[in-house]
């Protein structure tokens, strides 16, 4: 990816943290291509969130996820050891749970009636949500409510606030205006609106270019850390690193601005383990390779290589958190402006052995790029960025962060889209589910074959991985025939929103032509979403508004057209997941 792209998506960023009104401070942009992936040997497990409901009070539901295996053609789910459900997918909604309670959950595969596994448990506790929240919006990335204007902003470092900025700028230097990245301090009293002193000058660097921006802060030196990916102006082959710690209301001293014990580091982050110790994430090797450097005690100078991981993967936004032990590393590929999977890697030692790397999410990252991983109270948040106004089409909300929510037992991850996210001072981000999902595991009914031999009801079963099985239509299907999937949900239901997944092929995405249509009988319709213009891709998100109970959804796919050349793409058909949400009658 061309240095240009690479300051849009950082500045892009940059405001997105702003606007995500929350206390974390990095940002980080992009530059890769491709992965391979692999399901780990090792253990398998389950984990557990629990969530809420649009219209309810309480957390009082839970989603299961699990890696699915491929000795499985049967899940068993259970609570408490009972059983509750069964499913051929990987994930599982347990509704209308007693609250302020624990449940323990667990999955058994089954292949031919056997038992041939148990997942490892995880538990899950209800609970009713108090004090004041801020409400967010997955789908545009607009806060529906927000909390009190008067919550400190900043690092609080002694008695005092601090906000850090590193800008592009332009300076009167000797008489010259000069362009060139300008690193500030204020601070305040109290973290509010209003109270902050006026930014004081840290350093200048003119004609150079600084990508991957943050700011931490180091309590054991009591300075706040600057690290940053360093670029000549106009260049990308410097590939340095930027180190440099601040003392509060002192001066900046820089530890390192070269390449990292002499290999060459782009796309970078900085990982803190759990006893202070810092690590540098770095892409290198042209980007085919991510270094992990440990840093001496003020984070500013690598002293040894740790580990090479991802190998000749190109994997870009490189981000490690740390659960229970153990380590993820996670990451996302380029692809210019659009969407990828997102994929991970696990170990209990950064220098050891990690598992192969696994998917995680959905195939299109929900119409997003990872960008980075933290803890917000005890839950885990997952920004991803949603560059719709960077696109040859560009999408009605722009660009915006989206913010799904991560879990983890014992090596496995797992993350889920929820369509709003309440961020709570004592309980982290409560996520909130757009009604029940009344398509999971629903019979489906195709008017053509599948391809490959592949049935329907893929598109129900709550898997949409880049590897997870897709529907595409038989190749004898008469060429410019529209085909119809058709969804019994078994009951009527209020539907208040469809999303719906569709295959990605990096580079020559493609949007789907489609319609979905509501009926109470299967035999009248009404027409629910015209995508008949649709230009989005990989991950559509519809709001309902009609407020009638239907029965049966039907789905007509019109054509698929490259969104680069707005040509034809029917090759690259395929439907992932169709998932709808609501309340049933």
């Amino acid at each position: 990816m061309n240095i240009k792209s690479q300051q849009l998506k950082f500045y892009l960023a940059l405001v997105f943290v702003c606007l995500c009104d929350l206390p974390v401070f990095p940002s980080s942009v992009a530059q890769s291509k491709a992965t391979k992936t692999g399901e780990s040997t090792g253990t398998w497990a389950v984990t557990a969130t629990t969530f809420k409901l649009v219209g309810e009070k309480e957390a009082k539901n839970v989603k299961l996820n699990w890696m699915q295996r491929k000795d499985t053609d049967l899940y068993k789910i259970y609570r408490d050891g009972e059983l509750i459900g069964e499913t051929k997918g990987g994930t599982y909604d347990d509704y209308d749970l007693k609250v302020d309670k624990t449940f323990t959950y667990h999955v058994e595969a089954f292949k031919d009636g056997k038992k041939i596994g148990t997942a490892i448990s995880q538990q899950a506790t209800t609970f009713i949500p108090v004090g004041e929240v801020e409400v967010y919006d997955n789908l545009n990335g607009k806060y529906i409510s927000k909390g009190s204007t008067n919550k400190p902003q900043g690092m609080k470092i002694g008695n005092l606030y601090y906000s850090y900025k590193m800008e592009n700028t332009e300076k009167n230097v000797n008489g010259q205006s000069l362009k060139g990245w300008m690193a500030s301090e204020s601070y305040s009293p109290t973290g509010l609106d209003g109270s902050w002193s006026a930014p004081r000058e840290l350093a200048f660097y003119p004609k150079v270019n600084f990508e991957g921006i943050a700011f931490r802060h180091n309590p054991k030196t009591g300075k706040v850390v600057l690290s940053a990916h360093y670029e000549d102006e106009g260049g990308y082959s410097a590939a340095k690193i930027y180190l440099a710690q601040i003392t509060p209301k002192g001066k900046l001293e820089v530890g390192t601005m070269e390449r990292p014990l002499g290999h060459e580091s782009r796309d970078q982050s900085l990982f803190i383990d759990d006893d202070n110790t810092a690590y540098l994430l770095s892409a290198t090797n042209m980007n085919s390779d991510i270094n992990i450097y440990k840093l001496d005690n003020s984070w500013t100078k690598p002293v040894s290589l740790v580990n090479t991981i991802c190998k000749g993967l190109h994997r870009e936004t490189p981000a490690i958190i740390k659960k229970e032990g153990e380590y993820y590393f996670f990451s996302s590929k380029a692809s210019g402006w659009y969407p990828s999977q997102t994929v991970y890697t696990s170990t209990t030692n950064l220098g050891g052995e990690w598992t192969l790397m696994r998917e995680i999410g959905n195939n299109s990252t929900f119409d997003a790029q990872f960008n980075r991983i933290s803890m917000v109270g005890t839950s885990c948040g997952v920004w991803s960025y949603h560059w719709g106004a960077q696109r040859e089409h560009q999408t009605p909300e722009g660009n915006f962060p989206r913010i799904s929510i991560a879990a983890f037992n014992q090596g496995y991850a797992s993350m889920d889209y929820y369509r709003y996210l309440e961020f709570s001072d004592k309980h982290g981000i409560i996520p909130v589910q757009n009604g029940k999902n009344l398509t999971l595991n629903m019979p489906v009914t195709s008017t053509v074959t599948g391809a490959k031999g592949v049935k329907a009801d893929c598109v129900t079963d709550g898997v949409s991985l880049e590897s997870s099985a897709f529907f595409q239509k038989n190749s004898n299907t008469a060429t410019g025939t529209p085909y119809i999937l058709i969804v019994d949900m078994q009951k009527n239901a209020r539907i208040s929103e469809i999303n719906l997944s569709t295959r990605l092929v990096n580079g020559s995405e493609a949007a789907y032509k489609y319609t979905i249509e509501g009926s109470v009988d299967g035999k009248s319709y009404k027409m629910l979403v015209d995508g008949k213009q649709n230009w989005q891709v990989g991950f559509i998100i519809s709001n309902i508004e009609d407020l009638t109970p239907y029965r049966y959804l039907r789905l007509r796919v019109y054509g698929v057209v490259n969104v680069h050349k707005n040509n034809s793409a029917m090759w690259a058909d395929g439907i992932y997941e169709f998932a709808a949400f609501g309340t049933p009658q």
